[in-house]
């Protein structure tokens, strides 16, 4: 009679491979998703004209960095609620005094700002803030900000009894040379405080 041959079995079967790479593969798949995607954030807006979901971008610095994804009413029926998913990327610049407003063609004394929208329609930009702590809502601008103090020139603010026919936009001259430009207005009860951008530090007016 033929001899029988002892094999060792193996402990582990082969076919449980199968299951070990398919959650090894599952396991890529997830961390990939969360590397890749967005943050989502809410700005809120009094009024949302020229903003659609789906269609309306993030620009910053002439680069999309996130879309609008909803658009509702807040609960208040106050203003808009926009929900907007931001590329990882600008997690860092999402703090607590970025400030965010809607970019729309304007014609003001002297200019003609925003005539990309024309084509492109309104857009959303910002400006990164300095803060340390995170937010992930925001109350949107409803014009842009003033120049921040870390751009290079002369920052003034001047108080005044009446603007008279100035307004945002307004440029400074001296000696027929254009050396300036009326930022932003405010208003208190007794005056009215304006904050100019003088192009050079050296400007003589």
């Amino acid at each position: 009679m033929q001899k029988a041959v002892l094999r060792k079995r193996l402990i582990v079967s082969p076919i449980w491979f199968l299951p070990l790479l398919a959650l090894c593969i599952g396991f890529w798949l997830l961390i990939s998703s969360y590397r890749d995607s967005g943050i989502e954030i809410t700005l809120h807006f009094s009024g949302a004209e020229g903003v659609t979901a789906g269609k309306t971008k993030v620009i910053y610095k002439g680069i999309q960095v996130g879309s609008v994804k909803s658009v509702v009413m807040d609960s208040e029926l106050d203003g808009a609620d926009i929900k907007i998913e931001m590329d990882r990327v600008t997690k860092k610049g999402l703090v607590a005094d970025t400030m965010f407003w809607i970019v729309k063609p304007e014609v003001s004394a002297g200019r003609i700002t925003g005539l990309d929208t024309l084509v492109s329609g309104a857009y959303i930009t910002l400006r990164m803030g300095a803060s340390t702590k995170l937010e992930r809502h925001f109350a949107g601008l409803s014009d842009p900000p003033p120049m921040g103090t870390d751009t290079p020139g002369l920052h003034i603010r001047l108080k005044t009894d009446t603007l008279y026919s100035l307004q945002r936009g307004s440029y400074v001259y001296s000696r027929n040379l254009r050396i300036g430009k009326w930022m932003t207005t405010t208003l208190n009860k007794t005056a009215v405080f304006c904050w100019i951008f003088l192009f050079s530090r050296n400007s003589a007016i």
